[in-house]
């Protein structure tokens, strides 16, 4: 009886650790639309357009920033300046399913700045460095982009909505 036991609690640990592997741990409820407003409202950011996962062509909108295997992807907000010529403002919250894939979204992010330092160098050199500065990092199950002259701020805002 007592091997039996031992036997089940063992099945039982090993179960829980494959269970927790890659998963992205406690999960929690976020609004997108609520987050990408305090993010922008931290950054005193006008006039922004907004994108989400909430959007019919969802897929089609995150392709623009990452080109990713859209069936990872949890939810998304991405809120940009609506006069690219003017300003490279521009935040990206994207959330995985699994946190295995972080790595590789927030590396997908990183070629979307250089592809817009690339643009910006020719049309827009004044906005070079603060793509240069821009902030990415990942937390939890989300890979976030911050392109803005006050990203602390707006990081922040983050990782307050977040907590």
């Amino acid at each position: 009886m007592k091997k039996i036991n031992k036997i089940s609690a063992l099945i039982l640990a090993v179960t829980a650790i494959f269970t927790a592997c890659g998963k992205t741990g406690e999960y929690k409820e976020i609004s997108m639309y609520d987050l990408s407003k305090a993010m922008t409202s931290a950054g005193s950011l006008e006039d922004m357009a907004y994108a989400s996962s909430e959007d019919s062509n969802a897929e089609e909108l995150l392709s623009n920033v990452a080109e990713t295997d859209y069936s990872k992807i949890d939810s998304f907000f991405i809120s940009y300046a609506q006069d690219g010529s003017v300003s490279a403002d521009e935040i990206v919250v994207i959330r995985v399913k699994d946190a295995a894939y972080l790595t590789q979204v927030r590396d997908m992010l990183k070629k979307h700045v250089d592809y817009r330092i690339s643009l910006y160098s020719t049309y827009g050199p004044k906005e070079v460095p603060k793509l240069n500065n821009a902030d990415i990092f990942t937390k939890d199950s989300f890979a976030v982009l911050i392109v803005a002259d006050n990203t602390k701020e707006i990081h922040s805002a983050f990782d307050n909505f977040t907590a």
